[in-house]
Parts: C-alpha cells; sequence; structure tokens
C-alpha cells in the first residue's frame, strides 16, 4: 500500500513538471467554437490531455485544469469556466464584444498566454452567429475580427422596409 502511494505521489509531482515546463502543452486544443450572444461569446474547447495530465485529472478531478484553460483566452478581460472534463470546456466571456449602435464588433485576441500566445494553429475556429449561421476558420492563432448587426438595428431595418411597402 505504500509503494502504491509514492507511486501515485511521484506521478502527480511528474505530471505537475511536465505541464509547468511545457508551458501550456498539456492540452491540445483541437477546435475552437465561438457563440455569439449581444456582446458576449461563449467558447467551447475540444481538446486532448498528455497522458500524465490525463492520468492527474482522472485522479484529482478537472478543477486543476481551470487555470491552462483561462489561459487558452487570456486576452480576454472577463473569463469564467462554465464547465470542464477530460476532452472538453465551456468558458464564458462577458464583454468580448463592443457595441456600436448598430452592430456588435469582435476584435481578434490570440490564443494560449498573454506573455506566450499560441505559435501553432488551431486545426478549425467555428464562429456561431446569433441567428444560427456559422462561420468557420482553418488553422487559426486568434479569434478574426467578427461583426454582425444588432437586432435593434435589424428590426429598424425591417419597420423601415414595411413602412416605405405601406406607402406605395
Amino acid at each position: 500500500m505504500r509503494h502504491l502511494a509514492l507511486t501515485f505521489v511521484i506521478l502527480v509531482m511528474a505530471t505537475t513538471v511536465t505541464c509547468i515546463s511545457a508551458e501550456g502543452e498539456c492540452i491540445y486544443v483541437k477546435d475552437v467554437t465561438m457563440h455569439l450572444d449581444g456582446d458576449d461569446a461563449t467558447f467551447e474547447l475540444n481538446y486532448s490531455l498528455d497522458t500524465f495530465t490525463r492520468f492527474y485529472v482522472l485522479a484529482l478531478g478537472c478543477r486543476h485544469l481551470e487555470p491552462e484553460l483561462l489561459s487558452f483566452l487570456s486576452g480576454y478581460r472577463d473569463v469564467r469556466l462554465i464547465k470542464a472534463d477530460t476532452e472538453r470546456a465551456a468558458l464564458q466571456v462577458n464583454g468580448a464584444g463592443k457595441y456600436n449602435g448598430s452592430c456588435y464588433l469582435f476584435d481578434p485576441h490570440p490564443f494560449g498566454p498573454r506573455n506566450n500566445p499560441g505559435k501553432t494553429g488551431i486545426a478549425k475556429l467555428s464562429v456561431v452567429y446569433p441567428e444560427g449561421r456559422i462561420r468557420t476558420y482553418y488553422n487559426v492563432t486568434s479569434t478574426q475580427i467578427i461583426s454582425y448587426p444588432a437586432r435593434r438595428a435589424i428590426q429598424k431595418q425591417l419597420s423601415n422596409i414595411y413602412s416605405e411597402n405601406s406607402r406605395q
């Protein structure tokens, strides 16, 4: 029993050292889906873990991945982990974009820690707009420049069209 406990402690320490020394390379993000809602965005990450990290997470839980997952979106100010498991996570970013009176604008932000953004691209970034339209980008190292009309602006355009048609 003592040997088993000692082996477990050594594996946990090796995993921690591996994650720290690799500077975030214990999580390999495969693809990202960005759901837009007003000026907020929800990011769904699909990833794989290296062997030691997977063992560590299975033994101690996904809460130990939280700092690593939050650092993936370090370009944003208000990031919150919604849920995580060994293969995927969901992160909420409040105020990810800006409202300019007629549309929402989202500036690009690099993926990865602020002091060491990712240099290898994420295989796929899918952006899901509020009306359901999806736009996909391949081999990206950051979010893209995104804009879409605000619902209020669309409703105003529709009311203008209807009022013009009723005058004719």
